[in-house]
């Protein structure tokens, strides 16, 4: 294996993939590292092996059956990845209903009404005790434009 750090240039050198500058800084550094040089000249031997073996023939039945799972391949691998991101949302869909029926019974006794709603239904004035009662209060104030901000 080659050391050189411009090595792996040398395929790009190779295949015509370089601007112009840079295929004069490798031609320049292939005339002062020999180990540089004899990689290029492997991958020039090779790429004449390639370009001189004849050209695979597959049987037309074979390639029906390549293009055939080709074919199939894509849409099985959307299909396997819906499973798995619908699986992932069920699992918190699930685990976020647990919390908020946690939360919710942890908070309050199921059959007490919350203050907001009982002081916004009940039109009032209720003494402020708590400062929930004196924010359903400011809602409820809003709610019937009795703020002081409206003109009307």
């Amino acid at each position: 294996m080659n050391e050189c750090e411009q090595a792996e240039r040398l395929s790009a050198y190779h295949d015509g993939e370089l601007s112009g500058a840079a295929q004069a800084e490798v031609e320049q550094h292939l005339r002062r590292c020999p180990a540089c040089a004899a990689e290029l000249n492997r991958l020039r031997r090779l790429s004449q092996l390639f370009s001189a073996a004849a050209e695979p023939r597959v049987p037309p039945e074979v390639l029906e059956r390549l293009h055939a799972a080709v074919d199939a391949l894509p849409m099985a691998e959307i299909g396997r990845l819906a499973r798995i991101v619908a699986a992932i949302a069920a699992a918190i869909l699930l685990v976020s209903s647990v919390w908020l029926l946690r939360e919710r019974g942890a908070g309050e006794p199921k059959d007490q009404i919350p203050v907001w709603e009982t002081v916004a239904v009940v039109r009032q004035e209720v003494p402020v005790s708590a400062p929930e009662e004196q924010l359903a209060q400011w809602i409820v104030q809003d709610l019937s434009r009795k703020n002081g901000h409206d003109k009307n």
